[in-house]
């Protein structure tokens, strides 16, 4: 059947996707499920050995050592050059989260984490109401950009999927299950969090907010398990002084794609950026306007897919390994489009330059330029726009 709006007595075409939990997967379906999930074992093996031998997991090391900072009442937010290089950038509850990691020897803890990060990914995809073919197109479509992530050891894989059964949660209607999930996340990464907009369009708005508020006051207190009630208030102090300063600024994002093409250093800020950044905002209250008009299935989950995208590109901390995020919301997107050339373009577009451009697997020309003008943030922004048009359609009536 074919969908679509009705404006003006033209019928405009729309992302139609299988947003149901279907009869249960066929034979062949799970046996691609299966060699998928292979792929991803084998690719976390192969880049944990390759981390080992050139002990290149240096953020790995950063949250082991901010539990044993934390337990041995050390400042967490300060240099240690002779542990590891850069700055523990993570809530203070984090090293209480990473604990079942850091206390294992280190190369046990690194091999856990990263198969952990990998597995994650692919219950939260098979947890998606769609039908099997789809969560398989995602999951392999997905491969390259989740090893890519797991290379730096970040906590990135790990954030989509509680990103995604936050999704899921919302839509089984267990708002005590998307409380906590939200809230893990912003523990992790605060603007994980950013999901948890998703509450707006479902029932028992109050309980979840009731919920998240528990959540977030234990949560937020966890480490006086190990540390004194004065400490931790240093931590967050320290905690919000380094993340409002530009020690965390990184060229990873639209802002910094605009820098290079300038020719313009990301670490400064421009008129430029502030047009865009009111840019972004007006498009995101206009996304989830249009949503709460709709008021459909769909539409929810464009906004979740839109909601992934957004907070990457226009996050001024974002590195190459966070488009984990943005690649997922938008191959998520893309798996349900109905439109075919539109459906495969967009993801060619983005395969090609978001995961495979910045990689040693293209030409070192493709690569350099890829890599120079920091291009991952561009297919995202124009599946991002499709989004928006999207979303602006379907605030009118569905028909069939």
């Amino acid at each position: 059947m074919r969908f679509g709006v009705v404006t003006r007595g033209l019928r405009i075409p729309i992302t139609v996707p299988a947003l149901q939990y279907l009869q249960p997967p066929t034979t062949k379906a799970k046996r691609y499920a299966a060699v998928i999930a292979g792929a991803y074992m084998l690719g976390t093996l192969v880049l944990f050995i390759q981390a080992v031998l050139t002990t290149k997991y240096n953020n790995f090391t950063i949250f082991s050592h901010s539990w044993q900072h934390l337990s041995e009442h050390l400042p967490l937010y300060n240099l240690y050059p002779d542990e590891y290089f850069d700055y523990y950038l993570y809530h203070p509850t984090f090293p209480i989260l990473f604990l079942p990691f850091a206390i294992l020897p280190s190369h046990a803890g690194l091999l856990l984490w990263l198969l952990f990060n990998s597995a994650m990914v692919l219950y939260a995809i098979y947890q998606l109401p769609m039908d099997w073919r789809k969560k398989n197109l995602m999951s392999g479509l997905l491969l390259i950009e989740i090893m890519n992530a797991i290379q730096s050891s970040q906590s990135n894989p790990l954030m989509v999927a509680l990103m995604l059964l936050t999704l899921v949660q919302f839509e089984k209607k267990n708002v005590k299950q998307a409380a906590l999930f939200t809230c893990i996340l912003f523990f992790i990464k605060g603007y994980g969090a950013i999901i948890g907009i998703l509450f707006l369009f479902y029932g028992d708005k109050k309980k979840f907010l009731k919920y998240c508020f528990a959540f977030g006051i234990a949560g937020s207190l966890l480490p006086l398990l190990v540390i004194s009630p004065m400490e931790l208030i240093h931590a967050y102090k320290d905690w919000f002084h380094l993340i409002s300063s530009a020690t965390i600024k990184e060229d990873g994002s639209l802002f910094g794609m605009i820098h290079a093409m300038r020719h313009e250093p990301y670490l400064i800020s421009t008129g430029m950026d502030k047009i865009v950044l009111v840019l972004a905002v007006i498009g995101l209250l206009t996304a989830i306007i249009c949503t709460a008009v709709a008021g459909t299935q769909q539409s929810r989950f464009t906004l979740a897919a839109y909601l992934l995208i957004w907070i990457v590109i226009f996050n001024q901390s974002t590195e190459s390994p966070t488009y984990a995020i943005a690649v997922t919301g938008a191959v998520m997107a893309l798996v349900m489009c109905s439109q075919k050339f539109i459906k495969w373009f967009l993801l060619g577009l983005l395969i090609f330059v978001a995961s495979l451009a910045p990689t040693d697997l293209v030409p070192t020309s493709i690569n350099h330029l890829a890599v120079s003008f920091q291009l991952k943030a561009l297919p995202c922004l124009i599946i991002l726009l499709f989004l928006q048009s999207t979303l602006f359609f379907h605030r009118r009536q569905v028909i069939g």
